[in-house]
């Protein structure tokens, strides 16, 4: 059994190197600057590139600190691309060790400029390309071994993906930046820091951590690179004019030493002239599109190129879909694939989806037809809320005579309706968290009147109030909607009239289902609060009118002071402010009306002189 032992050992020996090796990323760093190109663009013809140039190490003549990055079998997420380092680019091969600094070389102005750092350790790759379309976009991933201890806090190791318009002789613009605009670099990106150790303790908070991807250091063994961190895989994007001729430059740098480097992995074919069909539609960041409408997909390209669209991944074109536009009324990842007049191929994605919708209910307004006209006016506001669902976050911005939204209706709390069949108007209404807008349509409806209700109960009146007399009218049922008025034109939804000077009034309830109606004729009764006894004929007698009703009603006058100074039956013809002869001064007096045994009046009038 021990040669068998013997074997096995033997194969462990042999083999388990090579299925280790397969774990990590391989970096071939004997290739030059246009074999780096070649890489990002897939060595395709219809990218025009010339001037390439990489710069790393001066000193190093046998391992460059540039490459080109194959994935094996490694989890590492491109399969291949191009590889800037601040150190040996092989030094990039996992696993993780962090082999610590290496030889000191120059840093870079441009990175400088850009990072606000004193850099080191500078690796570039610069080159030309004539845009062929409006887009450029290629993806790639900062790693480095910054990502220890507190170092995050305190050193900003990073990267510069610069471009510039050399037909317009433009300054650079640093593609190297979240969409916020921050820059990409070890300070910029990484979780929560709270280090200690026997010298030192160091916090400080996260920082863009959502591009953070992981450590590496936590599970060294199998990292397929050798570097302690690593952001997720990011975009450089930029617009182009088609035609022009622009300037890249790469550029990777330590920030003041070397003792820990960083690296910057650009994923192969990445680099290509894409086609910007612009920004995500996306619920999350509210620029979805509104529910209900169309969007059109625009390319910008010449219509004579040739065009294919795709929805969710299908390998299929959309059937009929072949020109350089797309109209879309549903959600869904679209793509289009654009062969110009050279047979070069350009591809667009841009993923699409819609709101939920505010979910607007149309409503009708009945209002009872007074006149015969078949004309009446509305409130259109008092059914927001039914329109709404009652959703806090949706309003309702505008009303308009038309669908579409050109006739505003300026006073919608009194809006008439000016014919005798229905008619239509529409309600525009707006949601806060959708950045949307959706209308409904509110349905005016007229009926004709009718005096059909039948006896009603007793109403109550308040009256010799003072002015303020009110009548509250009962209404023969509950079940039912009913409107009132009391003088057969202006209708509220309240039962109870306040305020009512005296006179001769006929009451009007009326169901607003069905515009039937009753009448019944009342009478308020007040008192004058003032009298002007001076002989001119007006106002002279203070009287309360209307007493023939109360035949046993009667009345007492006093001073301030109390003193009984008149008394009177209902048929008398009133006070003139004479007492005992003489008359009285201006001033406040008091009376007390007694109408019966279960009603008695207190109250007040004025003598003016």
């Amino acid at each position: 059994m021990s040669w068998i032992k013997t074997i096995l050992f033997v194969l462990f020996v042999c083999c388990f190197p090579l299925a280790i090796s397969a774990q990590f990323i391989s970096v071939d760093d004997t290739k030059n600057a246009t074999a780096l190109v070649q890489k990002l663009t897939n060595n395709t013809s219809c990218i025009s590139v010339s001037g390439e140039t990489a710069k790393g190490d001066p000193l190093n003549l046998i391992q460059n600190s540039y490459g080109i990055f194959t994935k094996n079998n490694s989890s590492f997420p491109f399969s291949s691309g191009i590889v800037l380092s601040t150190w040996s680019s092989k030094n990039s091969e996992g696993p993780y060790s962090n082999l610590g600094g290496g030889t000191n070389w120059n840093g870079d102005s441009d990175i400088n400029s850009v990072l606000g750092i004193s850099s080191r350790n500078a690796s570039s790759l610069e080159f030309d390309f004539i845009a062929q379309t409006t887009f450029l976009s290629f993806n790639y991933i900062f790693a480095s071994n910054e990502y220890i201890k507190d170092n995050p806090c305190k050193y900003s190791d990073g990267l510069a993906l610069l471009i510039k318009d050399v037909t317009l002789a433009g300054p650079y613009t640093n593609l190297a930046v979240l969409p916020d605009g921050t820059t990409v670099s070890s300070k910029n990106i990484h979780p929560a820091i709270n280090y200690s150790d026997t010298f030192t303790t160091t916090k400080c908070d996260a920082k863009n951590e959502s591009f953070f991807g992981q450590f590496n250091s936590s599970t060294p063994s199998s990292s397929p690179i050798n570097y302690a961190g690593q952001t997720i895989p990011l975009t450089a994007k930029s617009t182009l004019i088609a035609g022009h001729t622009y300037h890249i430059k790469l550029v990777i740098a330590n920030d003041r030493d070397n003792d820990n480097n960083s690296a910057v992995f650009v994923e192969a074919g990445s680099f290509t002239s894409k086609i910007d069909l612009g920004k995500d539609r996306l619920v999350a960041d509210n620029t979805a599109i509104c529910n209900g409408e169309t969007f059109e997909i625009q390319t910008n390209m010449p219509v004579a190129y040739t065009y294919k669209w795709y929805k969710d991944g299908a390998t299929i074109p959309l059937i009929g879909e072949t020109n350089s536009s797309l109209i879309v009324t549903q959600a869904g990842s679209y793509k289009v694939e654009v062969t110009d007049s050279s047979g070069c191929n350009y591809i667009g994605e841009i993923k699409i989806e819609y709101t939920t919708g505010m979910g607007l209910k149309d409503v009708q307004l009945t209002k009872c037809d007074d006149n015969g006209t078949g004309t009446a006016f509305f409130d259109l506001t008092a059914v927001q809320s039914i329109i709404t669902n009652n959703d806090s976050s949706t309003t309702i911005s505008n009303y308009y005579e038309d669908r579409n939204q050109t006739i505003e209706i300026t006073n919608p709390t009194a809006f008439e309706k000016t014919n005798f069949g229905d008619q239509i108007v529409f309600a525009k209404g707006i949601n806060s968290k959708l950045s949307c807008s959706e209308t409904a349509q509110i349905t005016l409806r007229t009926l004709p009147s009718s005096q059909n209700l039948g006896s009603l109960p007793t109403p109550i009146i308040k009256e010799f109030a003072g002015g303020k007399n009110s009548i509250e009218l009962i209404t023969p049922s509950t079940n039912i909607n009913y409107e009132f008025s009391i003088d057969g034109i202006n209708y509220q939804n309240s039962s109870l009239f306040t305020g009512i000077p005296k006179g001769n009034y006929i009451a009007y309830i009326r169901n607003t289902a069905n515009c039937e109606y009753a009448t019944y004729p009342f009478t308020i009764l007040d008192y004058p609060t003032f009298f002007t006894p001076n002989g001119d004929g007006s106002n002279d007698m203070w009287k309360i009118d209307g007493l023939d009703l109360y035949p046993q009603a009667a009345i007492s006058i006093f001073d301030r002071f109390g003193k009984l100074l008149k008394q009177m039956e209902s048929s008398a013809t009133g006070w003139n402010g004479i007492f005992n002869g003489y008359p009285l001064p201006a001033d406040d007096y008091w009376f007390r009306l007694v109408l019966n045994d279960n009603q008695i009046v207190n109250g007040h009038f004025s003598l003016k002189r």
